[in-house]
């Protein structure tokens, strides 16, 4: 029997459901935890969820196959792997759902002050009308998506379903999409000068870590929203603070940060013009089976010789050796 490492941090639901989902002819082994590595010698297949500990791949002599939960990669040393000769493989678009939900909550929260008045109604006042100045609608407004991928497609569509103006910049001009849907291609500077919301939905790499910056935010309307559910250092969160604190921009929605877990005095947290999750855009009990589903199909395909969910999967391709 094939034996599955399983590595990082579940919630129940998505544990169970691993546990409840194996493929035939496979052993799920547990070895959450760092001291428990060692029952990984023998695995031949790797799952891991968050960012594990590149030493990780010492402890795992014999695998041949690492499928990541979700659609990160970013601490993933993808050279090393390939040199290993073993593919690593992402769950892209998976998680596109409920993170475009999640940016659309948090654009609503912001623009509707509901924090704000949650925390009056919770002090013991009714606040009916003291956040009509500067409440507002997504009707009407411009939503600037960086990055049309699995997840800003999903975000378009929602914002085009509440009546906004969608426009995007990416490495990738989607002209198909502009056709059907009518969203406009820009150039980032054009989309930072005319978006109402900026919402972030790009990997990061060395291209995108730090940016939005200074000028990135200057370039803003002093009206606009900052939304991050992608990944925390594309943003730098310094400048982020002094922005939001002299008036630069109006307002920011962020699920991810440059240091995770968010420091409990961090000054974003001061903030009244902040609205902040915790990293959880991919986090659904609903949504765990279909991730399962997709990382053991996945380990099923490899395993057989079939190919791939998806040829997108696997994210260091450029790092494995060549087939003759």
């Amino acid at each position: 029997m094939k034996r599955i490492g399983l590595v990082g941090t579940y919630f129940p639901g998505a544990y169970e459901a691993l546990h409840e989902n194996v493929p035939q002819g496979f052993e799920l082994v547990d070895a959450l935890a760092r001291e428990d590595w060692g029952k990984l010698a023998d695995c031949e297949y790797l799952i891991s969820r968050l960012d594990i500990d590149p030493a990780i791949i010492d402890a795992t002599p014999n695998v041949r196959f690492w499928q990541r939960w979700g659609a990160g990669y970013d601490h993933v040393d993808l050279a090393a792997w390939g040199a290993r000769g073993v593919p690593v493989a992402v769950c892209p678009g998976v998680n596109a759902g409920i993170v475009a939900e999640l940016t659309v909550m948090l654009i609503l929260a912001g623009y509707r002050n509901l924090l704000q008045i949650n925390r009056d109604l919770r002090a013991g006042h009714w606040p009916r009308t003291e956040y009509f100045g500067r409440s507002f609608m997504l009707r009407g407004k411009t939503v600037g998506i960086v990055g049309l991928g699995h997840i800003g497609k999903r975000v378009a569509t929602l914002a085009t379903a509440f009546g906004a103006k969608v426009i995007y910049t990416d490495i990738v001009r989607m002209r198909d999409e502009e056709d059907r849907f009518g969203y406009a291609f820009v150039t980032l500077p054009e989309l930072l000068a005319q978006s109402d919301v900026v919402t972030l939905h790009c990997p990061l790499d060395e291209t995108t870590r730090g940016m939005i910056g200074e000028a990135e935010l200057k370039a803003m309307k002093p009206t606009a929203m900052l939304v991050n559910t992608a990944r925390g250092p594309i943003v730098r969160e310094d400048a982020l603070v002094r922005a939001l604190t002299d008036g630069t921009i109006a307002t920011a929605c962020l699920d991810t940060y440059e240091r995770e877990p968010l420091p409990p005095d961090h000054p974003l947290l001061r903030l009244d013009n902040v609205v902040a999750s915790a990293h959880a855009g991919g986090n659904t009990r609903d949504n765990d089976l279909n991730m399962v589903r997709y990382i053991y199909g996945n380990i099923a395909a490899f395993d057989a010789g079939r190919p791939l969910n998806s040829p997108l999967d696997v994210v260091n391709a450029d790092f494995l050796p060549r087939q003759a």
